[in-house]
């Protein structure tokens, strides 16, 4: 008495593997499965690219966001210098915190070359440089260039990539004047007048988002408290943590260890609402586009319909000499899967390689933009097109097309294991 083929086995993989290579016209697999294989393929690596870039995305923002901007804002413009200053102290000692940095902003124009443009100035003293971790060399650089050096602090300011010499920007470059009117005015015989200066320009500083580097100016404090007539007072603390996330946290413990000496809020309040949105898109996005890879899927029904319907009387004469309808329900369950795992493989060979190469292929792309970008950083928000590759995205996203394909074949692969071998060899 002959075994039974093993399920699963060589002669179930030779026959699949058989009627996948078979030509159309000896009944092979149909132009429908071609077409769901190229579907398949398409949406896979459309998931992973789409996926990788809305990643980076929101890490790009994310890391801009948090190198120019505090992760807790504490209020101290009710406070002294020296009150203020030993507030941060006791907060630096607080586990969790990197840095505590007293800092004032004020809104401001700016004019330079006959072009005028709104400002936002930061005030910095020379030793909190090295806690904005975009600054070269912790701010040395800066310092070199005359920041913070001179009577009360210089007059050396630093300045925003795109506020500098963006499409809307200033047009000037390090060592160029530019002049500051403040909001403040001066009272005169001649009535009261905005206050103004003119500083130049030491370093030009990129923080990786345009929305701040369009905005920002840095300016020594010495020079600030003048300008703002702020003496002997500071607005506001730039808390810097070791983990962004746990701000509810930190604020906690400042609270605790302060006695509740000033009103904070933190970066989350300030971005909520966009980073909320961010997720929404990526949720929405992720749903649509597996939509679509159900839809390619579905195809493979058709094509491995069409087969079954090629291959009744292989199917009839398989089963007098002995396979059953579990081998035969395997033989063709291979066929759809197959197509689907070759379409996936090489979706995903795809989309890893074009997220890898993103640099290259948006600096292409470039080329027959007739002097402009596909993706231009004033527009858009950001310097480049980023993307981050997440391996979990991609093998989820394999797994996903890898199930999807198993399960519709299972509907005409159980269709042809129901075939009627009697029948079948008498009308064939």
């Amino acid at each position: 008495m002959s075994q039974a083929a093993a399920p699963f086995g060589r002669l179930e993989r030779t026959l699949a593997w058989r009627y996948l290579r078979a030509k159309r016209e000896h009944g092979g697999a149909s132009l429908i499965s071609i077409i769901s294989f190229v579907g398949i393929f398409f949406a896979v690596a459309a998931l992973i690219i789409t996926m990788s870039i809305m990643s980076g995305f929101r890490a790009t923002l994310l890391d801009a966001l948090l190198g120019g901007q505090p992760h807790v804002y504490a209020v101290v413009n009710q406070y002294t210098e020296a009150e203020a200053e030993a507030l941060a102290d006791t907060i630096r000692d607080i586990p969790g915190i990197t840095s505590a940095s007293p800092y004032i902003e004020e809104y401001v124009l700016v004019t330079a070359n006959g072009r005028k443009t709104g400002a936002v100035v930061r005030a910095l003293r020379n030793e909190d440089l090295s806690t904005l971790p975009f600054l070269k060399d912790h701010g040395q650089a800066a310092i070199d260039a005359g920041f913070g050096v001179g009577k009360n602090g210089g007059n050396t300011i630093m300045m925003g990539s795109f506020l500098a010499a963006g499409r809307e920007g200033l047009g000037v470059i390090p060592g160029d004047k530019v002049e500051i009117i403040t909001t403040g005015t001066n009272a005169s015989v001649m009535g009261a007048t905005p206050r103004s200066k003119a500083y130049t320009v030491g370093e030009i500083f990129s923080t990786g988002s345009v929305e701040l580097d369009m905005a920002y100016i840095f300016m020594p404090m010495d020079q600030a408290q003048i300008l703002f007539q702020s003496k002997d007072h500071y607005q506001m603390l730039d808390i810097r943590l070791k983990d962004p996330d746990k701000t509810q946290e930190a604020m906690r413990a400042i609270a605790e260890a302060t006695g509740n000496a000033v009103y904070m809020y933190d970066w989350k309040s300030q971005r909520a609402a966009y980073l909320n949105a961010l997720k929404v898109e990526r949720t929405m996005v992720r749903l649509l586009v597996m939509v679509i890879m159900g839809i390619a899927t579905l195809n493979i029904i058709v094509g491995v319909v069409m087969l079954v319907k090629n291959k009744t009387r292989d199917i009839a004469i398989l089963r007098t000499i002995g396979l059953g309808r579990g081998g035969v329900l395997r033989v063709f369950l291979m066929v759809g899967t197959v197509l689907g795992t070759l379409g996936a493989a090489l979706g995903m060979t795809v989309g890893v390689l074009f997220i890898l190469n993103i640099g290259a292929i948006e600096a292409f792309i470039n080329l027959f933009m007739d002097g402009g970008k596909v993706f231009d950083a004033e527009t858009y928000g950001l310097a480049h097109l980023p993307a981050i590759l997440d391996w979990g995205d991609v093998f989820s996203t394999g797994l996903y097309a890898l199930a999807m394909s198993a399960g519709v074949s299972l509907i005409p692969a159980w269709w042809a294991s129901r075939q009627d071998p009697v029948s079948a060899l008498r009308f064939e």
